[in-house]
């Protein structure tokens, strides 16, 4: 929790150090919305299935991640060079995976009762920080970024489980089109990967495809 703090606390001074400088200069500035699908799977070949305990040592859910996933929220970039930004803001995302409950220790009487799978839900506030690197300033904008992602857990149905907090690094490429003086739309897809695990009881290895579509304002 007191990693998850410092976490949020360095994010928000990252943002008020990008609005302190807009205040100065709000010619480089854009704001805008965006909206991704998220199709979530695991790094490692166990045919996209993966196992968290939730009760002793092994008992738990068999997860498959075959749930359509999605994000939305607002984000800033901010000019750094002529081909170089920096961009910000907060998200909220939708993570949820179907599982099927196992217990390998229950006292079952009869027949073994068979449990039908369910869908887990996984909610959470996500702060990205990217940095951007622009090959053209024309009318086109072919566009490559890096950065992290901080997600901050606000609903999980595995929360007595769960870390509530989990970082990701992506990578993605983007292609923008300004279609009037001071808007721009762009499409573009994201390789997310987790860089720690959500559960305290599996090494999740999460991995995510997104693809995107933003609709940015430019201020002058």
């Amino acid at each position: 929790m007191q990693k998850l703090k410092k976490t949020f606390l360095l994010s928000i001074f990252i943002l008020l150090i990008q609005f302190s400088i807009y205040a100065q200069n709000d010619s480089k500035w854009n704001i805008g919305i965006e909206f991704s699908i998220d199709n979530l799977s695991i790094s490692d070949d166990r045919d996209g299935i993966d196992y968290i305990i939730t009760d002793g040592n092994i008992n738990g859910y068999a997860i498959e991640f075959d749930k359509r996933n999605y994000s939305f929220g607002i984000a800033a970039n901010y000019l750094i060079q002529e081909k170089l930004s920096l961009s910000s803001g907060i998200l909220y995302s939708n993570k949820d995976l179907t599982g099927t409950f196992n217990c390998a220790t229950c006292n079952h009487i009869g027949t073994f009762p068979g449990y039908s799978p369910e869908t887990i839900k996984q909610r959470f506030l996500v702060i990205p920080i990217a940095i951007n690197y622009i090959f053209s300033t024309g009318k086109i904008r072919p566009v490559i970024n890096g950065g992290f992602k901080n997600n901050l857990e606000i609903k999980s149905d595995l929360k007595e489980n769960s870390k509530s907090y989990f970082l990701e690094a992506f990578i993605g490429a983007s292609v923008y089109y300004n279609f009037f003086d001071s808007w721009e739309s762009g499409i573009g897809y994201n390789y997310q990967i987790a860089l720690t695990d959500l559960y305290r009881t599996d090494e999740f290895n999460l991995k995510t495809n997104s693809f995107f579509l933003k609709i940015n304002y430019n201020i002058k």
